[in-house]
């Protein structure tokens, strides 16, 4: 098979471990083809992300890793990507001053000064509308998708990450937002790391991969590693998953760039 991460941090965003090296040395244990290390860069998040002022020692341990290993596995550069319209002038500058870049995550964690993956604040979702708060939670990711900074949609679906899901039918919202990134001509990750949560399932949900199928959307595979153990963690559900829905191709990244590969 071929199978890539292209969901990987390092300690330089301050809760993960390990050096891009220890994350392509997991890589190869696992029969990866290629690697992609997409630490975290947020400036409405600044504690959760690689700081400023260390950007080149990340991109240089990256690059380091790349030589390293260039004769055994593929090692790309790039970044998860906090969007938030108030900075994204900003973060387009950062980024289009980086040669190296190969890909860019797109992620959102934060809605209206709420950090919805926080435990601390779990409790929020008690109570809310949890149809729009999906509604908001899409028509961002879009919003975002539309203006063609970023490559990948990380974990589209992340406000179910404590368990919490919409009574209504979610397939017109999942019909809205495929059409939308189809459009946009970007790719969405399968995300494992929703297995190691509450909610106990990837990201996307397996409805929405079947709707984003139709729309002929792309897909690559991350783990969100935050450790290096975590590298490719339970992608033998991800390949079952995506297969089932139709897919026989992933994407991987070069200077931004996708090229779609078999996965078999």
């Amino acid at each position: 098979m071929n199978l890539v991460d292209y969901h990987i941090h390092t300690y330089l965003c301050g809760h993960a471990v390990g050096k891009p090296v220890d994350y392509v040395k997991a890589a190869l244990s696992a029969n990866l083809i290629e690697v992609g290390i997409s630490d975290h860069l947020s400036l409405s998040l600044p504690e959760d992300s690689i700081p400023l002022d260390k950007l080149q020692l990340y991109i240089d341990m990256v690059e380091e890793a790349k030589h390293l290993y260039e004769d055994r596995i593929k090692v790309r550069l790039g970044f998860e990507v906090e969007y938030s319209c108030n900075n994204i002038e900003s973060i387009a500058g950062i980024l289009g001053s980086i040669d190296e870049l190969d890909y860019t995550l797109l992620s959102i964690h934060k809605i209206d000064g709420w950090v919805i993956n926080s435990s601390k604040s779990r409790d929020r979702y008690m109570g809310i509308d949890l149809y729009k708060l999906y509604e908001e939670y899409f028509d961002l990711v879009c919003e975002a998708a539309s203006l063609k900074l970023f490559q990948v949609i990380a974990h589209i679906d992340l406000p179910k990450i404590f368990g919490f899901k919409p009574r209504e039918d979610m397939k017109p919202l999942y019909e809205d937002v495929a059409r939308r990134l189809a459009k946009a001509g970007v790719c969405v990750e399968i995300n494992t790391s929703g297995l190691r949560k509450p909610v106990a399932e990837v990201y996307p949900a397996r409805e929405f991969l079947e709707v984003l199928r139709r729309y002929n959307v792309p897909v690559t595979l991350g783990s969100d590693a935050h450790k290096p153990e975590d590298v490719a963690y339970r992608f033998e559900d991800a390949i079952d998953i995506i297969s089932k829905a139709g897919y026989r191709h992933i994407s991987v990244f070069e200077r931004k760039r996708r090229v779609d590969i078999p996965i078999f």
